[in-house]
C-alpha cells in the first residue's frame, strides 16, 4: 500500500514579507531621531571638551605669563609679550603650548606678521581641538592673499570653529536702548572699558593688561572663549550663503569680533539675537538650540539661542558693573 504525503515548503510569503519589512521601516523611523539625537549629544559633550582644555590652556598661560592673552595683537603690536609694531596676530597662538601644540608653536615667530613666509607652515598646521565635531567639512582652509598691516602670499591658512569676544558693540545700546544696558561711551583711546571682554588689548595708544583679578563682574559670569563654526564658509539662520567670511584663521588677527546681534532670517545689523543668526563676526554654532561657551572660570556651559540680549552682553563685559538674574 503507498502513500502520498504531500509536503508544504516553508517560507514567508510575499503579505508576510511585506508586513515584516513595514514593522522594520516602522522602527527605524522610530530610532533614527533617537540614534541621531544620540549622537549630536555625543558631538555636542566633544565640543564642549574643547572648550574645557582651551579654558584651561588659557589658564595656564596666565600663570606662566601673568596676565589673560590679548584678543589680537595689530599695528601696535603688544609690548608686554614682545610683540613689536605691525606684527599682526591672532588670539590661538598663545595657548598652542599648553594644548599639547608646543610642535606648531615652536614653528610660529610672534614677532613676525602671521602672514609672513616664516610662518606659513605654522599657521597651515590643523588642530584638530580648534574644531567643533558637529560643523561640517572638517577640516577648513581660509584663502587670502593680503591682510591688513602688510601684504603677504598666504594661502591655506587653518581656520578654526572656536573664537573671541572682544567687546559689546556699542550700536546695540544706541538701536536697543530698552533692551540692553547702556555702558561708559566712547573713550579717546579707542572703545571704553566697561565695553570690553576679559582679554587684554592694545587700542594703539593704550595697552590694556587684564588678569583674574581684573574681571570683577566673576569670573563664571564671564565669557572666555565661544562658537563661531563652519567659517569660512558663511551661514545665515542654518543655511549656507554663496561666498565666504573672513575672520577664519586661528592665526588672523581679525579672527576675533565684537557683540553687534543680528536679526533672521536676513542678518540684519545690530539685532537682538546674539547666538546662532550668522557666523560672520557672531556666535554661531551646528548644535540645535544655542552653543557653547568656556567661562574664564574654566567651565563650558551650553546657552541658549533665546537668551535676551541683555543678558548676553553682561555675559560678555568683564567689567561692566552688571548683574546676572537667574540662570542663563
Amino acid at each position: 500500500m503507498t502513500v502520498n504525503k504531500r509536503f508544504r515548503q516553508s517560507g514567508f510569503t510575499l503579505v508576510e514579507l511585506l508586513v515584516v519589512i513595514a514593522i522594520i521601516g516602522v522602527l527605524v523611523a522610530l530610532l533614527l531621531p533617537a540614534v541621531q539625537a544620540a549622537r549630536e549629544a555625543a558631538r555636542r559633550m566633544q565640543c564642549a571638551n574643547n572648550l574645557r582644555q582651551m579654558g584651561l590652556a588659557c589658564h595656564s598661560f596666565v600663570d606662566t605669563r601673568g596676565m589673560i592673552p590679548p584678543t589680537r595683537c595689530a599695528s601696535g603690536g603688544f609690548p608686554p609679550l614682545g610683540v613689536p609694531v605691525n606684527a599682526y596676530q591672532g588670539w590661538a597662538i598663545w595657548i598652542l603650548p599648553y594644548l599639547e601644540q608646543g610642535t606648531v608653536a615652536n614653528l610660529y615667530d610672534t614677532k613676525l606678521h602671521f602672514g609672513h613666509a616664516n610662518n606659513r607652515q605654522a599657521i597651515q598646521s590643523q588642530v584638530k581641538s580648534f574644531y567643533c565635531p558637529s560643523s561640517p567639512k572638517k577640516p577648513r582652509v581660509y584663502d587670502f592673499t593680503s591682510t591688513s598691516g602688510g601684504t603677504f602670499p598666504i594661502t591655506d591658512a587653518a581656520c578654526a570653529d572656536y573664537c573671541v569676544i572682544r567687546h559689546v558693540d556699542p550700536n546695540l545700546w544706541q538701536n536697543f536702548p530698552n533692551d540692553v544696558d547702556k555702558y561708559t561711551e566712547f573713550a579717546t583711546d579707542g572703545l571704553a572699558a566697561t565695553y570690553m571682554a576679559a582679554f587684554s588689548y592694545n587700542s594703539g595708544t593704550n595697552i590694556r593688561i587684564m588678569r583674574w583679578a581684573s574681571v570683577t563682574d566673576g569670573l563664571s559670569n564671564t565669557f572666555l572663549y565661544a562658537e563661531d563654526a563652519g567659517r569660512p564658509e558663511e551661514y545665515v539662520a542654518s543655511w549656507r550663503k554663496a561666498g565666504t567670511n573672513g575672520q577664519a584663521a586661528w592665526s588672523d588677527e581679525s579672527a576675533e569680533f565684537g557683540v553687534n546681534g543680528c536679526t533672521p532670517p536676513n542678518d540684519t545689523r545690530p539685532g537682538k539675537q546674539p547666538i546662532n543668526c550668522t557666523n560672520d563676526g557672531e556666535v554661531y554654532a551646528f548644535h540645535s538650540a544655542g552653543a557653547n561657551f568656556c567661562m574664564c572660570d574654566g567651565s563650558v556651559r551650553f546657552v541658549s539661542s533665546n537668551i535676551p540680549i541683555r543678558t548676553f552682553c553682561r555675559l560678555v563685559t568683564a567689567q561692566g558693573g552688571e548683574t546676572i538674574d537667574g540662570d542663563f
